[in-house]
């Protein structure tokens, strides 16, 4: 799917010279690991999920360094064949058949390193009772059952800390998605108070969220998170401050990494005192595959969560609810 996005977007901007800033962004990296909320939702709703065991982890899943390199470099083969051809006039029939010819090799690379995506599959698991069941569904069946009924961006939102631009507004990527016909990545900045106190609401009703952060300044054997655990300033006698808007602009912070985040420990006022991830690095990352995070951690590297807008205050309700403002994929902070 992210390779079929490029080829259009390729052909899309035939017109314009390989030095413009949109066909430099695609070409820079056609297709690459992750991504943000968006991109799990407009594949999953297409295809369905599956238990780990059903697809399990290969060698290049678990590091896809050369996967990439190797697709990277078909597609933009592919790419600049598919400009030249629509560069040159050729009908959309022509275009489209050379556009499929590099899909099909897309497939063939992802099948022999990733294994073919099962249409269907039989699962045997243990309940927490220590009764053994078997499940016979498809991918998509088994993400309705296990999804909210009202899981879709009218229902979820993203909400963001960018201090580098208006709060209270909805922003949208233009061609950040990973599905020709999928949502675009949009979210609703707000002030971190603000995020806090829904994220807050949220936990307490049992609902994890996704959230981004930019990893920085944590300790990875107990997996505490501190913006004052490290003072390499100190260390060095040099001056290292800056603040979460210039370390933005200046491109020396970023969200890098999503995870859930489950829990907060509040005082007798409510207020937040350190946050709780669970990971995805495995039980010998952090503590048993957890980090904990202090408020002041927040403040500085917590970046974006997704969560229920019933959660959200009147202020941010009403904010969700207005037109977006565009942004480019190749924006700073993307």
């Amino acid at each position: 799917e992210k390779s079929n996005l490029f080829l259009e977007n390729a052909v899309a901007t035939a017109d314009r010279p390989m030095t413009d800033r949109d066909v430099e962004f695609f070409f820079k990296t056609p297709v690459g690991d992750g991504g943000v909320w968006n991109l799990f939702y407009n594949v999953a709703e297409k295809y369905g999920v599956v238990p780990r065991e059903v697809m399990p982890e290969t060698a290049h899943s678990n590091n896809t360094a050369y996967l990439r390199s190797v697709l990277n470099e078909r597609l933009r083969a592919g790419g600049y064949e598919l400009r030249g051809l629509a560069a040159s006039g050729a009908d959309r029939a022509k275009i489209a058949a050379a556009k499929i010819a590099v899909l099909k090799e897309v497939y063939r690379v992802l099948a022999l390193c990733l294994g073919e995506p099962p249409a269907g599959f039989e699962w045997r698991y243990e309940t927490r009772d220590g009764e053994v069941k078997t499940l016979r569904t498809t991918p998509l069946e088994f993400y309705r059952s296990i999804v909210p009924a009202d899981y879709a961006p009218d229902s979820y939102i993203m909400i963001m800390n960018d201090p580098t631009r208006e709060y209270y507004k909805v922003y949208e990527i233009r061609n950040y998605r990973n599905t020709y016909e999928g949502v675009n990545w949009v979210y609703l900045n707000l002030p971190n108070e603000a995020i806090k106190r829904a994220a807050i609401a949220s936990i307490k009703a049992g609902e994890a969220m996704y959230a981004s952060c930019d990893v920085a300044d944590y300790d990875p054997v107990s997996g505490v998170c501190d913006p004052a655990m490290y003072d390499y300033g100190s260390m060095f006698g040099i001056d290292l401050v800056m603040d979460k808007k210039a370390r933005i602009l200046t491109r020396q912070s970023g969200s890098a990494h999503a995870m859930a985040l489950i829990a907060v420990d509040t005082d007798d006022n409510d207020v937040p005192l350190k946050w709780q991830f669970e990971n995805s690095w495995g039980p010998s990352a952090g503590h048993e595959g957890y980090m904990t995070f202090t408020d002041e951690w927040f403040d500085e590297y917590m970046f974006r969560i997704v969560i229920n807008r019933k959660y959200l205050d009147a202020k941010s309700l009403e904010a969700a609810g207005t037109k977006p403002e565009q942004l480019p994929a190749w924006d700073y902070m993307f």
